[in-house]
């Protein structure tokens, strides 16, 4: 089963390569698909414009 993870480009440099959401220990925050992920944002004050600046991506 797939999870999704979400990332973006570090500084806001496409060539920086990407920096993700981390959990309370410091790892990749998982979540269990895209909507979740979503969820997750929005509850943390994000802007429409903010999340769909965001790369959300399928992990196994």
């Amino acid at each position: 089963m797939s999870e999704c993870i979400i990332a973006r480009p570090i500084n806001g440099i496409t060539i920086n390569g990407l920096e993700y959401i981390l959990d309370d220990f410091g790892e990749v925050k998982r979540f269990n698909n895209e909507d979740e992920a979503v969820q997750f944002l929005k509850q943390n004050d994000l802007s429409e414009k903010e999340i769909e600046s965001l790369k959300f991506i399928e992990v196994y």
